[in-house]
């Protein structure tokens, strides 16, 4: 029996209309949508971790082992390119953390509010992203992974808890849920500041009586619906091929924020309370960092699709602003 009865297809397009949907509402729905999203995946990642502590200590019968972080070939067994092609996944994975600035307009208090939230976010990346990785590479063997399942869903499944791997299948679905929550809202706005700044046209100004705008998520919807649609046409390498598309736009996006931070930074009228320290060094490690990250994804054949269509995207985009550069 085929154990993913749900055409893809069909999956994305649900999933989308509910995403869609609560974004077409007020900012603070979007805000509550994500706090509960977020809120299942705490509980479940602290689980996670604790449920993994005790695979290692032997509390579960498993081949978990300390040893497993030496064996099987130890560190880079396959060599560096295989880090260097996780990267790209890596990057995907984090990708959001820019959007607390775009949220800084919609922020009260936010020379009080937005440190602290970055602080956090600093502590949460280790708690929630390295601890659970320590795990997984603790109790499974890397050349044991699963390709085909979660390897969160195979640490639940050695656990022998009833219902665990189903229960973290739901999980890994309210955390792509909340990705593209953040995503529509991240761009809807973005455009709408971009058209208010006449970097964008004019249309992405528009808004519903209660603030949303409207063109911008209406523009993000027929992107969505275009995957959906490749989702139809290539249901087994259309993650593959989108992958690089985030992955490509949050390393692109990143190395432009620190790059206008190391230009803009000296300009500034008013200092803000929340400082980068040890600048400039730290934004010049980061740009040389990223770089390296995106010159290995540039030159991956893994990523050749993804690169093409990534590379004459962004060609139009700058040939677009130089038409419109002119024309003004």
């Amino acid at each position: 029996m085929d154990s993913n009865p749900v055409p893809l297809w069909l999956l994305s397009i649900l999933c989308a209309s509910v995403i869609i949907g609560i974004n077409l509402f007020q900012v603070k729905y979007y805000g509550e949508l994500e706090f509960w999203f977020t809120g299942i995946k705490i509980i479940t990642l602290i689980a996670f971790i604790i449920l993994g502590a005790l695979i290692m200590l032997g509390l579960f019968p498993s081949s978990a082992s300390f040893s497993n972080y030496t064996e099987h070939g130890g560190f880079f067994p396959k060599g560096i390119d295989g880090m260097l092609s996780a990267l790209l996944v890596v990057m995907f994975s984090y990708g959001g953390a820019e959007l607390i600035g775009v949220a800084v307009t919609e922020t009260k208090d936010s020379q009080r509010v937005i440190p602290k939230i970055i602080k956090g976010t600093v502590w949460r990346v280790i708690l929630f992203y390295v601890l659970p990785i320590l795990i997984i590479c603790g109790v499974i063997p890397w050349n044991q992974v699963s390709t085909e399942v979660s390897p969160f869903v195979q640490v639940f499944g050695l656990s022998g808890l009833p219902g665990a791997a189903d229960i973290m299948n739901f999980v890994l679905l309210t955390a792509v849920l909340s990705a593209a929550n953040s995503g529509i809202y991240a761009t809807s706005r973005t455009l709408f500041t971009l058209s208010q700044n006449g970097e964008a046209p004019k249309a992405f100004l528009k808004t519903t009586k209660k603030g949303i705008p409207l063109n911008g998520i209406f523009l993000t919807t027929l992107c969505i619906l275009a995957g959906v649609f490749l989702s139809y046409l290539y249901p087994d390498l259309i993650l593959s091929y989108l992958m690089a598309i985030p992955g490509f736009t949050v390393l692109l996006l990143w190395i432009s924020i620190c790059s206008a931070q190391l230009k803009l930074r000296k300009q500034y009228t008013g200092k803000p309370g929340f400082r980068v320290k040890w600048y400039p060094y730290t934004t010049i490690l980061a740009i040389t960092a990223l770089s390296i990250i995106f010159l290995a994804f540039l030159f991956n054949k893994q990523n050749f699709i993804g690169t093409t269509v990534c590379l004459v995207t962004l060609v139009i985009f700058i040939l677009l602003s130089f038409i419109v550069k002119q024309k003004k």
